[in-house]
């Protein structure tokens, strides 16, 4: 026989203690029938209505056993355990003098109490029976509703790590995007400075091929504007564009030597990361210097990473430009500061930006970082 649990569904679910009471005491009936009626072929009518009567007394007294189980669960388990065989044992004798009593009734057989031995043992065990199931469905049940609020709060303790690491993605991608805006400002800036002081020099021709290419690169610049990592093919075509531009502002004085090979082109890098460190170069080497300079971008693989060169012929204060290249206060800092601390949004620490002399006489810019590869084959 089985009991149904103690007490109403908890969280909305069924309560299965009507149904599964009903049957375990129809299972009773059907015990008594083949172990008793049949054997000793107690097929009247009498017999068979005792069966069912006593089935019917038996779900009636679990139902206090049933409230009283319900009333002592949060007792401490000595006094609980205590009252629950009492109430138990007493349900039992109880059950044992009902059905003996309703046998004599309605069988006619009298003088039946000598045996009341052999009815209230069969009674002591149906009613712990029914008690230890009941107590066991109760525990499975209050175990499986632990282990549901455990997997509901681990769940949701996921969802709001997620949406921590999402808040925290949206801030750094603020970040970056801050970072760019100051960038191209300033180089807008400059070239503006540049163009106006090209008119009074009469050479109006070059201003308006600046205009042209200055329009070109913006709108280069504003196709992927939105886009924290390009692919390196991006990256240096508008590097290309950016020198272009000065290099109208120079004539022949400023001479580039690219060096980046096809197989690396598809690896991401972030967006306009070059531009400060070219623009710095130019600045120091190419302006300062009546003879110009040259400037000379590289990329390399070096142990599974990525690394982008960017040096120069250097000027006249070359010495003084490398003293004071971290300095925070300088122009060459400032962009360096603001080339490092995008890199640390992007990588963490996984990541280098080191500034030392160069063979060509100036300063060599190397940053290393992960190779990681475009999903779209290459494309921005």
């Amino acid at each position: 026989m089985t009991p149904a649990r103690a007490g109403s569904a908890v969280g909305g679910r069924i309560s299965w203690f009507w149904p599964l009471n009903t049957a375990g005491w129809f299972g009773i009936s059907l015990v008594t029938y083949f172990s008793l009626s049949l054997p000793y072929d107690q097929f009247e009518i009498s017999y068979l209505a005792h069966n069912i009567s006593q089935s019917l007394v038996g779900f009636a007294l679990t139902l206090p056993m049933r409230w009283t189980f319900r009333r002592i669960w949060d007792w401490p388990t000595g006094p609980r355990i205590t009252v629950a065989l009492l109430v138990t044992l007493a349900s039992a004798v109880a059950w044992a003098v009902l059905r003996l009593l309703l046998f004599m009734a309605m069988t006619q057989e009298q003088e039946l109490w000598g045996d009341f031995g052999g009815w209230v043992f069969p009674s002591i065990f149906v009613f712990l029976t029914w008690g230890a199931l009941y107590h066991g469905i109760k525990y499975y049940q209050l175990m499986m509703e632990q282990r549901e609020a455990i997997l509901a709060l681990e769940a949701e303790q996921r969802q709001r790590a997620l949406q921590l690491i999402q808040a925290r993605a949206q801030v750094k991608d603020s970040q970056l995007q801050l970072l760019r805006y100051q960038l191209n400002p300033h180089f807008l800036f400059n070239t503006l400075n540049s163009i106006a002081s090209l008119v009074p020099a009469q050479r109006a021709d070059d201003a308006k091929l600046m205009l042209s290419r200055l329009s070109d690169f913006l709108r280069f610049s504003l196709d992927g504007g939105d886009s924290t990592l390009v692919t390196l093919d991006r990256e240096i075509a508008a590097l290309n564009q950016y020198l272009t531009i000065e290099q109208v502002r120079f004539s022949d004085r400023m001479t580039l030597d690219f060096d980046i090979s096809r197989d690396l082109e598809h690896l991401m890098v972030p967006n306009m990361l070059l531009q400060p460190l070219a623009e710095n170069a130019i600045k120091y080497a190419i302006a300062s210097s009546e003879e110009g300079g040259t400037i000379k971008i590289s990329a390399a693989m070096a142990k599974s990473r990525l690394v982008l060169v960017i040096e120069d012929s250097g000027g006249a204060d070359s010495d003084d430009r490398a003293e004071h290249a971290n300095a925070a206060d300088s122009g060459l800092g400032i962009g360096l500061s603001n080339t490092k601390e995008r890199l640390r949004n992007l990588y963490g620490s996984d990541f280098d930006l080191t500034v030392v002399s160069s063979v060509l006489g100036g300063l060599r810019f190397e940053i290393s970082i992960p190779a990681t590869q475009s999903l779209q084959g290459g494309a921005a």
